[in-house]
């Protein structure tokens, strides 16, 4: 077991670092978005919104074939809007942005918090099946090193209670022990539940065996309404305000996210209205369609099926989108604690064969590889994601493609810091790589007062509390690794009077 625990979180050490950090802050990924896109200065509301995007559309996409909406809610705060290009034979789709007031708002090109959301299941540039595949794989040896910590470690309450310091490799298992028992629930539920929200992927085969085709299986698990046919008589669109209120009144007052309109001005067009999955756990996930053009109501479905009820329960679990304030700040600590036990597993296992060994002269090369790649990983993470936001900042607002240069950016950074061992050995990297960190993440709130219009010194109230909510954050985190830097530089200054 204590065998199969080493090897399982060090295989999978690396990527499990980087899904736990980069997961983590997507628990307030619409809150880095709005600090992301500091442009919008009219906040809208869902009531409001319906018939503003109604108005927006009509005029500018009245050919189109779809039309989808986006709602606001409290924590984002734009009407997102899409709709087929009937210039691009259908396939193609346009976007825009509407404020509070219903105009068009021309916020700055940015994947903001979405790309950390999608990153840490995604990874970005790698074939979406591959990556998606890699990170389950990942996630199985993540179940096997948390069953079989339990099992190795007879005594992890009571060593939760003895830390010690100054101690090499003991510090290291203790802190390794306290930010696993801390959370411990949290860390089984949200590694199998990660491994739920993509089952259909991973259990493909067991689908085509069981149903043949993925339709029947789809359709098993949730009664789909056949597509509207195309009527080629136009007529007009009713209020879709009303059919919202309807809607939202017939699923007891809870919260609508997406509208989907089919086939506007044609007398088949339907529109859809879906409950938000930020309602509850235990959402029943409703989907209320009517006519677009009488008003009619054709079909008021819940999931019904147990067993997906049961699945997407655990998304919601999994995802956090249900939970109030209080809860996803225990959902960001939790995940914290998530990340440092990686990271101190990843830096025990390091720590213990240099004890073994006596001397880093000793070491092997796999020794000194994995030494220099987890200082790399271990700062380079923290530092890519401190230039990701500075990225945000420092760009001009106008570059082409810009969203995908703040993600260069973000890569660059933590290439950068991987490498930087070579340079200056692994026990520099975590000094200098603390001290990247620390001046990085004081910088932003500064640097935003330079260059946005939006930044801490006029900020709104209470609009922009989960904005100042961002920065102070920010200089949390950069005291934090400032501390550190202290710490690190102290301790090689004491070392060294030793000898």
């Amino acid at each position: 077991m204590n065998w199969l625990h080493t090897w399982a979180g060090l295989v999978a050490g690396w990527i499990l670092f980087a899904v736990f950090l980069t997961g983590t802050l997507a628990y307030f990924q619409d809150e880095i978005t709005q600090w992301m896109q500091p442009e919008l200065k009219q906040y809208a509301t869902p009531d409001e919104a319906v018939k503003q995007a109604q108005n927006f559309l009509q005029n500018r996409a009245p050919n189109s074939s779809r039309w989808s909406i986006t709602l606001p809610n409290d924590r984002a705060t734009t009407t997102i809007l899409f709709w087929r290009d009937p210039n691009a034979g259908g396939r193609g789709f346009k976007r825009a942005a509407l404020d509070g007031n219903g105009n068009e708002v021309a916020l700055r090109d940015t994947r903001g918090g979405s790309f950390l959301y999608r990153f840490h299941f995604d990874l970005h540039y790698m074939p979406v099946f591959w990556a998606r595949w890699l990170i389950g794989i990942c996630a199985m040896f993540m179940l096997v090193a948390i069953v079989t910590g339990i099992v190795i470690h007879k005594k992890i309450f009571k060593d939760f209670f003895t830390f010690q310091t100054g101690k090499g490799p003991r510090s290291w298992l203790d802190g390794h022990t306290i930010t696993s028992v801390l959370a411990l629930p949290f860390h089984f539920m949200i590694t199998y539940t990660g491994l739920v929200t993509l089952m259909i992927m991973y259990m493909s085969s067991a689908i085509s065996l069981s149903f043949g085709d993925r339709g029947a299986f789809f359709q098993a698990l949730e009664s789909q309404v056949p597509a509207p046919q195309v009527s080629g008589q136009t007529a007009p669109l009713t209020n879709l305000q009303t059919l919202y209120f309807n809607a939202r009144e017939s699923i007891g007052d809870k919260p609508i996210s997406f509208i989907s309109v089919v086939n506007p001005g044609d007398k088949n067009a339907t529109v859809s209205f879906h409950e938000a999955a930020t309602s509850s756990l235990m959402s029943n996930y409703s989907t209320l369609t009517y006519s677009a053009v009488s008003g009619k109501l054709l079909s008021a479905k819940p999931v019904l099926n147990n067993a997906e009820l049961t699945r997407r329960t655990m998304i919601g679990l999994h995802a956090g989108r249900f939970a109030g304030i209080q809860l996803r700040w225990l959902y960001f600590f939790s995940g914290i604690l998530g990340t440092l036990m990686v990271a101190t597993g990843l830096v025990l296992w390091f720590e213990s064969r240099k004890k073994k060994l006596k001397a880093m002269e000793k070491l092997s090369f796999g020794h000194h590889l994995v030494s220099g790649l987890n200082a790399g990983f271990i700062m380079g993470l923290p530092f890519a994601v401190a230039v990701y936001f500075l990225s945000n900042r420092l760009l001009p607002v106008s570059a082409d493609n810009r969203a995908e240069l703040e993600i260069s950016c973000f890569f660059f950074a933590w290439l950068f810091m991987v490498c930087y061992p070579l340079l200056r050995g692994s026990e520099r990297t975590w000094r200098d790589g603390a001290l990247f960190n620390g001046i990085t993440f004081l910088a932003l709130p500064v640097v935003s007062v330079f260059t946005v219009g939006r930044h801490i010194f006029n900020y709104q109230y209470p609009r922009d509390w989960p904005l100042l909510g961002i920065d102070i954050s920010l200089w949390v985190t950069a005291l934090i690794f400032l501390a550190l830097t202290r710490y690190l530089f102290r301790n090689k200054t004491r070392m060294e009077s030793g000898k």
